[in-house]
């Protein structure tokens, strides 16, 4: 072994001693996890999200503080699983995100370090989830470029390698550390509520879109009228035993409020349209009135679906003004409909003060705003 890399391991196994006292869940991660010291391509610590790879003639040049906060924050990448979760994604555009989502969560914490001057800090996004981050930066860059800004105009960093082999695996083991990394830092008790916010999003088990959608509706509003002993016989031959209803007339009647403002892109609305055509072919149980608004209801664009159509046209136009949602409840106040439910496909951005007298389900595609709305309903939020 190269004397210059006895001397770096011996700085590693410092940092981890460190970890230990100081953040063990870091600690957890940093014991379990394999580190193997290669030449890299770009950066001196990279990972594919199931090791740490070193390079020791770069990491060997790294101030120790520096060094500390490299590790934990390459640590980060694996705990979040920013590798597995590209996907498809532009992968510098994605890099850069998940960069910008672990330097602010290491901003809540203390002893993790000297934050590298090529580690981009950007406030405007704090309390984003990487996928929020990604949707934005690739906006504003499409070409896949990376993406520099006044604040960090330094070369794209690139410490994320595309996993392969059998991701499903790895990242069973993975969670399998942060149970374990979690309970190490329950322990020690002094977890920032931001941190703890992200762990819970990777660990939440994951549902599609229909599948959550099919069983909030079921469960929200049939409970009471359903019944086991008269199968629902359009999802036997799937395997699926879903209650039948009790009476023929039951038929689920679902207001979806719209947001067509400003601040909704072009990209996400034309996604709204796109769950909007999955509600619409969940069942034929279903009446469907699509509301658009903006800093109004546009009664004119008012659209009432016949859920047993075969092929329901799905066309609305996106608006330029602001966002106002006392509009939409003035707007079902008249419509009268006791016996009906409200879904919110929004952003977020608009001041809410009163709950509507509908059970109502928000679909929100900012995660930040999940909180505002809790108290006037159930909320959900999608990487859109």
């Amino acid at each position: 072994m190269p004397e210059e890399q006895s001397d770096l391991q011996r700085r590693l196994e410092k940092i981890r001693v460190q970890f230990l006292f100081d953040h063990p869940f870091l600690s957890v991660l940093a014991l379990s996890l394999p580190m193997r010291f290669r030449k890299n391509p770009h950066e001196a610590f990279e990972t594919d999200g199931t090791a740490i790879y070193v390079d020791t003639t770069m990491a060997d040049t790294i101030p120790e503080q520096q060094l500390k906060y490299i590790y934990a924050h390459t640590l980060l990448h694996i705990m979040l699983k920013h590798p597995f979760r590209m996907g498809g994604r532009d992968h510098k555009t994605w890099n850069r995100s998940s960069d910008v989502v672990i330097n602010l969560l290491l901003d809540d914490f203390e002893r993790v370090g000297e934050r590298p001057e090529h580690e981009v800090m950007m406030e405007k996004y704090r309390d984003q989830s990487v996928e929020e981050v990604y949707n934005t930066l690739y906006q504003e860059n499409p070409e896949g470029e990376g993406t520099p800004d006044d604040e960090n105009p330094q070369e794209q960093k690139q410490d994320l390698i595309e996993s392969e082999g059998d991701s499903e695996a790895a990242m069973e083991d993975i969670d399998a550390l942060i149970v374990q990394a979690m309970g190490a830092a329950q322990k020690q008790g002094n977890i920032p509520a931001s941190f703890l916010e992200v762990i819970r999003e990777v660990t939440r088990p994951k549902i599609d879109l229909a599948t959550l959608l099919h069983t909030y509706m079921t469960e929200s509003f049939f409970d009471k009228q359903s019944d086991f002993s008269r199968p629902n016989r359009r999802f036997i031959y799937q395997e699926l035993y879903l209650p039948g209803y009790r009476q023929e007339n039951n038929r689920l009647n679902l207001y979806i409020a719209l947001d067509r403002s400003m601040s909704i892109s072009r990209d996400t609305f034309s996604k709204f349209l796109g769950i909007i055509d999955g509600v619409l072919r969940l069942s034929t149980d279903f009446k469907v009135t699509v509301i658009p608004f903006d800093d109004e209801v546009d009664k004119e664009k008012i659209v009432t679906y016949d859920a047993q159509a075969l092929k329901p046209e799905v066309a609305f136009e996106k608006g330029n003004g602001g966002t106002q949602f006392a509009p939409v409840l003035e707007y079902l106040n008249t419509a009268d409909e006791a016996a009906a439910t409200l879904m919110v496909l929004s952003d977020g951005f608009f001041k809410i003060e009163k709950a509507s007298h509908l059970p109502t389900l928000f679909l929100v595609s900012e995660k930040r705003n999940m909180k505002r709305f809790e108290p006037y309903g159930d909320v959900f939020y999608f990487d859109l």
